[in-house]
């Protein structure tokens, strides 16, 4: 349950602390007070997206924080996979800051923690109906969210999701293969127009940057020829004055003294290496100019059509080198796949009915938990509508064949109501009041609040379109709702608000130059003028205050 709200600096709230009970409590005050700031509060805890509006002017940070805590040890059990355990006391602390920049910021038990964190076990904590809730009700394809909720459907959902993206993405191959095939021969002949380019090119890795290489010698063929020539003889080819011959000779001198001067031996050795690697650098110089020929023209025209012939298909193909000898092996392929394109058909076939059969499966079994819960819902609510003065509603969960599978699964789910006995059921969107939708809401969060364990649920103005009698039997319902779940409502109605075992008024006054809004709990004479001023509007009479004592004495022995 919500023990306490603290809230700083949103909109005309400077700081307000609110400490709640269990059971039923009513928020009162006049139209503006800031009832409203509320419920926007709490939601911008939880972890909705709010506008920096919200942020009090000339203040740098607003912050709203709250304490819940009486968790069972289910409760305990789905927050720890939340990671989000409560602290030694039992209690779960979350808070939520946002900045003058926009910027937010949320913490669970002091600790840093994403907004979608907050999200998620925001569910376990507080359940708000506000208007749009039951606006949410006009829209038809809510209500197979509602139903999916009452049955408890979510693993059932996720099951049915993932067989369905799995029929779709299954659809999608078999779609491309038939796509495919029925431009086969086409593409059959464009790869092989392709493949007949490439393989008669015969490129191979590296050789377009070996030809470049080969080129350059070619083109200087001549000069390289001239001075590889000269320093060919000069280390190793010319008669007894080659630089080899003459380390040769002075190293066997060297040998003859090595008895006498043993230095002399290593020197020799020294001499001997370096002849060795003179005659590797002549040998290797006289290959310089490779298999050129006797026609180096000729040799250079070779390398040039090569040249040009792979530049030619990079142009066409624009691609690099690389890029050419993949896209032959992708020709390859794609041909030898194209000329298994019957078996892949097969195969794509088979497996689209195999995840369809899968989907259905699933979708089946979404549709028979839908119809149970639709079964066992429609008589709650009716009980709860009946009390709410809504005797001679029929209600209806229509839970039909939409036709094809969609995100959803097979069914379309319709919520029905006749407001008068003997006219067929309809749409709720096609003919409920805004008293009634309001009331059909309230009946569906009962019945929901009874079947999940909400702890806490927060009604924002819940007597919308109603007063009276009517106003009171809600007022009455919310009060029985309260006995097992702590129950706040926002109301204008004093037949709802003498009712609450707790009351709260919200008023706002100036302090200053500035306009606040403050949260006070009232009991007593304060409780009944408040009653009474929500009775009377304007003036409050003597008569209105006797009013007030009944409604509440009366509340007091309900």
């Amino acid at each position: 349950m919500l023990y306490s709200l603290h809230i700083e600096n949103i909109a005309v709230i400077k700081c307000v602390d609110i400490d709640f009970d269990v059971g039923f409590t009513a928020l009162t005050g006049e139209t503006g007070a800031g009832k409203s700031i509320l419920i926007d509060s709490i939601n911008f805890l939880l972890g909705a997206r709010t506008s920096k509006d919200i942020l009090r002017s000339g203040e740098e940070k607003a912050l709203v924080s709250a304490m819940f805590g009486g968790f069972s040890e289910h409760d305990i059990k789905l927050l720890a996979e939340s990671d989000a355990s409560p602290d030694e006391d039992g209690n779960l602390i979350i808070s939520r800051t946002m900045s003058a920049d926009g910027r937010t910021q949320s913490k669970i038990n002091g600790r840093a923690v994403n907004t979608s964190s907050v999200k998620a076990i925001a569910p376990m904590l507080v359940n708000i109906h506000g208007q749009n809730d039951s606006m949410r009700l006009l829209d038809d394809n809510n209500h197979i969210v509602f139903l999916d909720a009452y049955a408890e459907n979510s693993h059932l959902s996720a099951e049915y999701s993932h067989k369905y993206e799995a029929l779709r993405e299954a659809k999608k191959k078999l779609s491309s293969l038939e796509g495919k095939n029925d431009e086969k021969e086409k593409r059959i002949s464009e790869l092989r127009h392709t493949a007949k380019l490439l393989e008669s090119a015969k490129v191979k890795v590296g050789e377009e940057d070996r030809l470049l290489a080969e080129r350059k010698i070619v083109a200087n063929a001549e000069k390289i020829s001239k001075q590889t020539s000269f320093v060919y003889r000069a280390l190793k080819d010319a008669e007894k004055a080659n630089a080899a011959y003459i380390l040769d000779r002075a190293a066997t001198s060297l040998l003859q003294i090595a008895d006498s001067v043993p230095e002399a031996a290593t020197l020799a050795a020294k001499l001997s290496d370096m002849r060795y690697e003179i005659e590797d650098i002549a040998e290797t110089v006289y290959d310089f100019t490779g298999d050129i020929g006797d026609d180096p023209t000729a040799a250079l025209d070779k390398i040039e059509s090569r040249l040009n012939t792979i530049n030619k298909l990079k142009k066409h193909f624009a691609t690099d080198e690389a890029g050419l000898i993949e896209l032959l092996e992708k020709t390859k392929q794609e041909l030898n796949d194209l000329s298994n394109m019957d078996d892949a058909l097969d195969r794509a076939k088979k497996a689209c009915d195999n995840a369809e059969k899968e989907a259905l499966s699933a979708a089946e079994k979404l549709t028979d938990t839908r119809k149970a819960a639709a079964k066992k819902l429609i008589p709650l609510v009716l009980s709860e509508l009946e009390f709410l003065d809504m005797q001679k509603v029929v209600f209806d969960i229509a839970v039909t064949p939409c036709g094809a599978l969609t995100q959803d699964g097979a069914d379309k789910v319709l919520f029905l109501i006749s407001a008068n006995r003997g006219e067929e059921p309809k749409p709720i969107s096609k003919i409920a009041s805004g008293g009634e939708l309001a009331r059909i809401m309230l009946a569906v969060k009962t019945v929901f609040a009874d079947a999940f364990g909400v702890h806490t649920v927060i009604y924002d103005e819940v007597d919308t379109g109603v007063s009276g009698k009517t106003a009171r039997k809600i007022g009455i319902k919310l009060k029985q709702s309260a006995v097992a779940t702590q129950t706040v409502c926002v109301t204008h109605s004093a037949q709802i608000a003498s009712l609450a075992n707790s009351h709260m008024l919200i008023k706002k006054s100036a302090v200053g130059e500035r306009t606040e809004t403050t949260v006070t709990p009232i009991s007593g004479e304060d409780r009944v003028r408040e009653i009474a001023r929500i009775l009377g509007g304007v003036t409050v009479s003597e008569n209105m205050l006797v009013s007030a004592r009944e409604l509440i004495n009366e509340g007091n022995n309900i």
